[in-house]
């Protein structure tokens, strides 16, 4: 076997082993298999988010404001059903529309020049600050039944948002992996000056991106408020971290070019099933073998494990990445 593929299968390995370990820690504590499924219901909702987040990615840019944008559609979205007085209906079409101009904002700022991290942590602290502005600290609830039914429903037992992140992850796929727009986010990623050489429309791409992304956001939004039955002005905040720890988890590549739909998928399950292991093991205590030291499954503890981690792998990726003298 080629340095090539011995990198290929120390990738994928250490993707399933993570995904084996998580799935450990939760059924090794669940009673019934079936007994995970509410779990699902949040984590999939940041799965929704991975997708559009792989996109963006693939490309070599970022998108820091995604959690910025849940919050200020969420806050929309209560606004316009309690204030304006328009049917539920209405306004998550609104907060839709409202994720898909943010996200469209910054791929005209994008695309004029301005590098995707500085662009999105301004527009993550702009429409942040919109939200709480907007909302004034207080929270907008009393959400009609057809509305909170939608956060708790299922079909066939599926969670509503297991079945969401299934046709998004469908689409995206598609878009990704079979479409001239997807060969371009890859060629973009891999070589953006020979991309735009060859006759990529750079500019719109990064336009058409980032919309996209931001009317991910606004979806999410829709079933995040419904799910928590109230709108609250910071609900998105600290999802943009969850969004590209799946992303890089997975295996996609932080400076782009390469990377999947799959893989992110992979990440999802890795990071979702490791934090609910985790939690699930929250009311005991680990003790390191030959060290004696015991560290206690808080949350704090949580979070430290998967940030360590999310690192580990992001290094062993870009060790393991092809090479071109390979």
């Amino acid at each position: 076997m080629n340095g090539t593929g011995w990198r290929r299968v120390a990738r994928e390995s250490l993707s399933w082993l993570l995904l084996a370990f998580a799935l450990w820690l939760v059924f090794s504590r669940l009673p019934r298999v079936t007994g995970v499924l509410p779990l699902w219901r949040p984590w999939a909702e940041v799965g929704v988010l991975a997708l559009g987040m792989t996109a963006v990615i693939l490309t070599g840019g970022i998108d820091l404001s995604v959690g910025s944008m849940v919050s200020l559609s969420g806050v929309v979205l209560g606004m316009l059903w309690q204030v304006v007085g328009l049917p539920w209906e209405v306004a998550a079409v609104g907060a839709v529309m409202t994720g898909t101009l943010c996200g469209a904002l910054n791929g005209v700022a994008i695309s004029w020049g301005m590098s995707p991290l500085v662009t999105t942590l301004a527009s993550m602290a702009l429409y942040s600050g919109l939200a709480l502005a907007l909302l004034e600290q207080t929270r907008i609830t009393g959400f009609p039944p057809a509305l909170l039914g939608l956060g708790e429903g299922s079909l066939m037992g599926v969670p509503s948002q297991v079945v969401l992140l299934g046709v998004a992850a469908g689409l995206m796929a598609i878009v990704v992996h079979a479409t001239p727009l997807g060969r371009y986010l890859f060629s973009l990623g891999d070589q953006r000056k020979s991309a735009e050489f060859a006759g990529v429309p750079v500019r719109r791409v990064e336009r058409v991106l980032y919309a996209l992304n931001g009317c991910l956001a606004g979806l999410v939004a829709v079933w995040f408020t419904a799910r928590r039955g109230a709108v609250v002005a910071d609900a998105g905040q600290g999802l943009e971290l969850q969004v590209i720890a799946c992303v890089v988890l997975g295996g996609t590549r932080v400076t782009g070019g390469s990377g999947s739909v799959a893989r992110t998928l992979l990440g999802l399950g890795i990071l979702a099933h490791l934090e609910i292991g985790l939690r699930l093991w929250g009311s005991g205590k680990v003790t390191l073998p030959g060290l004696g030291w015991v560290i206690p499954l808080n949350a704090n503890a949580r979070l430290i494990l998967i940030g360590l981690l999310v690192i580990l792998v992001a290094l062993l990726n870009e060790r393991l990445a092809p090479r071109q003298k390979d």
